[in-house]
């Protein structure tokens, strides 16, 4: 009670400025009364102490240096903005030199303590992780006239988290460093570029039986490219590119190295005709499906990268435009690739069009695509089809928005693999005064075209209404299932067609949620707000489930005056794994107290 009078007491004191030095300090100082408790953890009440003060300022000039640091201390979601059902604390500070020079640079650094996370899972609501985590940052450029440029930058961080229910932690760590130059002589635009990075994870066990998946990855790459104008308003580009990976998941290492040569022209001989040819060589098509899993966070221990493969891809497309709406183009593509002991190719050519116009007083526009598949070696023969159509338009003041996507048989990055897939979105809203409504809903589906069971989906609705500053009101429902690869960073979706990635590492999923939330402002200075939310679902990994859930509650209540903000918050997190093997934990948190907003100098 005495340090809530003391807000009432401080005085504000004015800017300062010291010598070349000018800074600003502000901040919000805030007490009250605290209570957390939960089933897995000690509970916990008193009187507490938190805020967050924000110093920014320069050295001589902004252009010469400049620096801010944000400061926050006993924040929770029942009584702030930061992210966190118990009490986060952290800092984040960044700075900037010669800003207004030939050699500008930067540091950043943030770390949080006790701070929420999320364990995804592709189309429904993410699980809550909390943990600690930490990220620092340094870049540093060169831009002299007439001289090669360059850029620098190098970034480390790590976090460590637990998943709320699952009696398991979860860790990542990381670092990259990046390298790039650019250079213009005769006519010639030349680049390259060197990266270097790895990182570490440890994915805790969310179903049971399964073990704690540790990795530890490396990468690098580096490359060059050059352009030059040509002719009819041509230009040519040549690229080269080298990338390296090593990895090592349970004890099992893979390495590679994959060389990429691209190059492409284009011209444009009329204002309506449009011509390009391009080219694309890779020398490792294994290492290059590797790359796109480890690049997504997951691995493939079961795929030999220094087996034999490689691709190339030959492509040329001209394009007409024969009116401001109408559009049309055609193409021819080989394709050749050696992969798992076999050759295989194929050679595409088909065509499309695209259109745009006025329709009933609003928009339209559409584009199709027919393409035919002629596969080397008696292979089955295809024909591939893709269409896209959007609409728009107001009618008796509704604003009325949809789209639809269909394709069946396109190329994914292998030739024995065709995918197939569908997606719809609208949206309708109307406003009467201060009265407004609107509502939506949305599909996707895809699969490969020749495998069954490779289906992943999701649908979505979505509904709002609100009457000025006096009441809103919004609903959501998703549903969603199908393939993923499990990460540190949660479910997400495989990266490669599945059936070349073994089956131990594909998880299975389904589930679905909701969510309403309802907000006013009924008078200046006041806020209530309340939202509620509910997910389920049912992953399988190597044959073994588990089933989910997901509930989470949270209210806030706000009246500022003047400088004062009174609030009284409550947060409820209801979330457990059938395969964790624990009963689902429930962690609360409450608040009621007083800030103060300070402008120290």
């Amino acid at each position: 009670m005495q340090a809530g009078l003391l807000l009432l007491a401080l005085p504000v004191a004015a800017q300062i400025k010291t010598g070349d030095f000018s800074n600003s300090l502000s901040g919000t100082v805030s007490t009250g009364y605290t209570a957390d408790y939960g089933n897995q953890t000690n509970s916990d009440h008193g009187w507490s102490v938190g805020g967050n003060t924000n110093l920014s300022g320069f050295f001589y000039s902004p252009k010469f240096l400049s620096y801010n640091a944000n400061l926050y201390l006993n924040q929770s979601r029942a009584n702030s903005d930061f992210q966190s059902i118990s009490n986060s604390s952290g800092v984040t500070a960044a700075g900037n030199i010669f800003g207004g020079s030939h050699y500008p640079g930067s540091i950043s650094y943030s770390k949080a303590l006790d701070s929420e996370g999320n364990y995804a899972v592709p189309g429904l609501a993410n699980y809550v992780t909390h943990g600690n985590n930490s990220d620092f940052g340094i870049n540093w450029n060169e831009n002299l006239p007439d001289a090669p440029s360059f850029s620098a930058s190098f970034v480390l961080g790590s976090s460590q988290y637990s998943v709320y229910g699952i009696n398991d932690e979860g860790q990542n760590k990381f670092h990259s460093l990046n390298l790039h130059s650019g250079y213009r002589l005769a006519g010639f635009n030349m680049s390259g570029y060197y990266s270097l990075g790895g990182g570490h994870s440890l994915i805790p066990d969310v179903v049971e039986g399964q073990q704690d998946t540790e990795t530890k990855t490396t990468n690098g790459g580096y490359g060059f490219s050059v352009s030059h104008k040509l002719p009819l308003e041509g230009s040519v580009t040549g690229a080269i590119n080298r990338s390296t990976w090593n990895t090592n998941y349970l004890g099992t290492t893979t390495s590679g190295t994959v060389d990429i040569l691209t190059t492409q022209a284009t011209m444009h001989p009329t204002e309506k005709l449009y011509c390009s040819a391009s080219a694309n060589y890779s020398d490792n098509l294994s290492g290059q499906l590797i790359e796109s899993v480890v690049a997504a966070g997951g691995l493939v221990p079961g795929l030999d990268s220094n087996q034999a493969s490689n691709s190339m891809d030959l492509l040329a497309n001209a394009s007409y435009t024969f009116t401001r709406n109408l559009q049309a183009s055609a193409f021819t593509e080989r394709r050749t690739q050696l992969f798992l002991g076999e050759s295989y190719g194929v050679t595409s050519f088909g065509g499309g069009a695209s259109y745009a116009r006025v329709l009933f007083d609003g928009n339209f526009n559409a584009s199709a695509t027919v393409l035919e598949n002629n596969v080397d070696q008696g292979g089955e023969d295809t024909v591939g089809f893709s269409t896209t159509e959007n609409y728009s338009n107001v009618v008796l003041g509704w604003h009325l928005t949809g789209s639809f996507g269909y394709a069946q048989n396109v190329e994914t990055l292998l030739i024995t693999y065709m995918n197939s897939f569908y997606n719809y979105s609208g949206n309708a809203r109307r406003r009467w005064g201060k009265l407004n409504v609107s509502a939506g809903a949305g599909a996707t589906r895809t699969g490969l075209t020749q495998e069954p069971g490779t289906v992943s989906s999701s649908l979505s609705y979505n509904a709002s209404v609100g009457y000025g500053s006096w009441i809103s009101a919004n609903g959501n429902y998703s549903k969603s299932d199908g393939q993923a690869l499990t990460t540190g960073a949660g479910l997400v979706p495989v990266p490669i067609p599945s059936p070349v990635l073994p089956s131990s590492l594909i998880s299975l999923y389904g589930g679905d949620g909701y969510s309403m939330g309802l907000s006013s402002n009924p008078v200046k200075g006041l806020t209530l707000t309340a939202a509620y939310a509910k997910s389920t679902s049912n992953i399988s990994t190597s044959g073994v489930a588990s089933s989910n859930v997901n509930n989470e509650f949270n209210a806030l209540v706000q009246y500022q005056a003047r400088k004062l903000t009174f609030t009284s918050g409550y947060s409820r997190l209801d979330q457990g794994f059938s395969g964790s093997g624990t009963p689902p934990e429930l962690v609360s948190s409450f608040y009621v107290g007083v800030s103060r907003l300070f402008n120290f100098f």
